[in-house]
C-alpha cells in the first residue's frame, strides 16, 4: 500500500496541514468563506486524481503547489498593491531588501542607511523596542543586485514592485531544480515535502527570501552532478554572496565535488573562481563604506548590546534565556562554541559519507542537517531557518529513500554524468 500509493499519501499528509494553514489566511485576510473551501475542493480532486490516475501524479503534484503555495503568495501580492503603504502585510526583511535595491538604484550606499521614515518601522515585529533591522542591512550584496535588473524593468513597466515576485520565480526555479535532480517519483514528492511541509506558506506570503540561496545551491549541485565544475563554482559563489548562510554548506559541496571528479590538483582552481564571484560583489560595498558593511553584516549578527539583533526565534538560544542562562536578548553569549563542534562533526560525517556515495539526495540531505544544526544553536533561530533545514533534509531522505528501493526512474542517479 505504502509501497504503490506512498506518493498520494505524502500528498495527502502535506497538503491537508498546508490547506488548514491557507484556510487561516483566508480568514485573517477577511476573504469571502467560498474561496478557501474551493481550494480545498480543488485540493481533493488532486489528491485523488492522484490515487486514481498514475499519468495525473505530476500533474497533482505541480497543481498542489501551485494551489497551497503560490497563490497564497499572489494574493499577498494583490493585497499589498491594493494598499500600498501598509507595510503590514510583508515582512520587514522583504520589505527592506526591496527598499536597498531602490537605494542603490538612486546611487545611495544602502549599507549605514538610516532606514527610518521608509515605512519599514511599521513591518510586522513583534518586539517591545524598535526593529534593529532600521538601522542595519543585514543582508550581503548578492540580495540586492541579482534580482536588480528584474525590479528595475517591473517597475519602470508597471510604477511598483513586490519583493514576493522574485521569491516566487525563484520557488519556481527551486521546483524545477528538484525535479531535474530528482527524476520521476522522488522528484515529485521531495517538491510536495518542500514546498507544502506544513507553516511553509505562512512564512512565504511575508517573504521566504532563503529561496534564492537555496535555488543557487542547488543549481550548483545539478551542475556538480553533470561535472561542470566551472559553473558549479561560480554558482557556489552567487550563493555565498547572496546570503552569508551558504557558508554553511560549503564543505558538503566540496565533498561532493571531489566524489564526481573533483581532485585536490583542480579544487584551487573552482575554489579560486568561487573566490572571485563573492569578491567581485562584496569588494565594491566594502570600498565604499567598509565600516557600514562591516558593522551592517557582520558586528550586527555577532554582537551584543543596543545595535545587536535581539535573541527570538524557536531556537536553542531562546531556550536558554527563557531559562534564565541568559539574563536579556542582547546579552552576549558564546553561541560559537557550541555551534562549531556540531556543525564540524556535521561536514566530518558527511564528507566521508558522499565520498563513497555519489546521489545528489546525499547532497541535499547533509546540506540540510548542517544548517539545521547551526542555526537551531545560532543567536536567533527564526521560523524560517529552522523550516530551510527541516526542508532540505525531507527532499533528501526522499531522495535516497527512492534510490535505496531501485525504482528505473532514480537508479539513473548514481551515474548523472553518463
Amino acid at each position: 500500500m505504502i509501497r504503490r500509493h506512498g506518493e498520494t499519501l505524502l500528498l495527502a499528509l502535506f497538503g491537508i496541514p498546508s490547506a488548514v494553514v491557507g484556510w487561516q489566511i483566508a480568514r485573517t485576510w477577511g476573504l469571502p468563506g467560498w474561496l478557501p473551501a474551493l481550494l480545498a475542493v480543488l485540493l481533493v480532486i488532486l489528491i485523488a486524481s492522484s490515487l486514481l490516475e498514475a499519468r495525473l501524479k505530476e500533474a497533482a503534484a505541480a497543481g498542489a503547489v501551485v494551489t497551497l503555495y503560490g497563490l497564497p503568495i499572489v494574493g499577498a501580492i494583490v493585497r499589498w498593491h491594493l494598499a500600498p503603504g501598509t507595510t503590514t502585510l510583508i515582512g520587514d526583511g522583504a520589505y527592506q531588501i526591496q527598499l536597498a535595491r531602490n537605494l542603490l538604484m538612486r546611487g545611495v550606499d544602502p549599507y549605514g542607511f538610516d532606514y527610518t521614515g521608509t515605512g519599514l518601522e511599521r513591518a510586522p515585529w513583534g518586539q517591545p523596542f524598535p526593529n534593529p533591522a532600521l538601522h542595519h542591512l543585514d543582508y550581503w550584496p548578492g540580495t540586492i543586485v541579482l534580482p536588480l535588473p528584474i525590479q528595475a524593468v517591473f517597475q519602470f513597466v508597471a510604477g511598483w514592485w513586490d519583493e514576493r515576485i522574485w521569491l516566487l520565480l525563484a520557488g519556481g526555479a527551486v521546483f524545477l531544480l528538484l525535479r531535474w535532480l530528482l527524476p520521476g517519483t522522488a522528484g515529485r514528492m521531495a517538491a510536495v515535502a518542500f514546498f507544502l511541509i506544513p507553516g511553509h506558506n505562512l512564512l512565504a506570503v511575508l517573504g521566504d527570501n532563503d529561496l534564492p540561496m537555496i535555488g543557487l545551491l542547488l543549481a550548483a549541485t545539478l551542475a556538480m552532478t553533470r561535472r561542470r565544475f566551472l559553473p558549479a563554482a561560480i554558482l557556489i559563489g552567487l550563493a555565498i554572496a547572496t546570503k552569508q548562510t551558504a557558508l554553511i554548506a560549503l564543505p558538503v559541496l566540496v565533498a561532493f565535488g571531489f566524489a564526481h571528479g573533483v581532485s585536490w590538483r583542480t579544487l584551487p582552481r573552482y575554489a579560486g573562481l568561487a573566490a572571485v564571484t563573492v569578491l567581485a560583489l562584496l569588494v565594491p560595498f566594502i570600498a565604499w563604506n567598509v565600516s557600514a558593511f562591516v558593522r551592517d553584516t557582520l558586528l550586527y549578527n555577532v554582537g551584543s548590546g543596543d545595535e545587536a539583533y535581539p535573541i527570538q526565534g524557536i531556537g536553542l538560544s531562546t531556550w536558554l534565556l527563557q531559562a534564565g542562562i541568559i539574563h536579556g536578548a542582547r546579552d552576549a553569549f558564546p553561541f560559537l562554541v557550541i555551534q562549531l563542534p556540531l556543525v564540524l562533526a556535521v561536514w566530518v560525517f558527511g564528507w566521508r559519507w558522499l565520498l563513497q556515495h555519489r546521489l545528489a539526495g546525499d547532497a541535499i540531505f547533509w546540506m540540510g542537517l548542517a544548517f539545521f544544526v547551526f542555526l537551531f544553536t545560532n543567536r536567533f533561530a527564526q521560523p524560517t531557518y529552522v523550516l530551510l533545514g527541516v526542508e532540505l533534509i525531507l527532499v533528501g531522505l526522499i531522495g535516497r529513500m527512492a534510490v535505496a528501493r531501485r525504482q528505473p526512474t532514480e537508479t539513473g542517479l548514481v551515474a548523472p554524468a553518463a
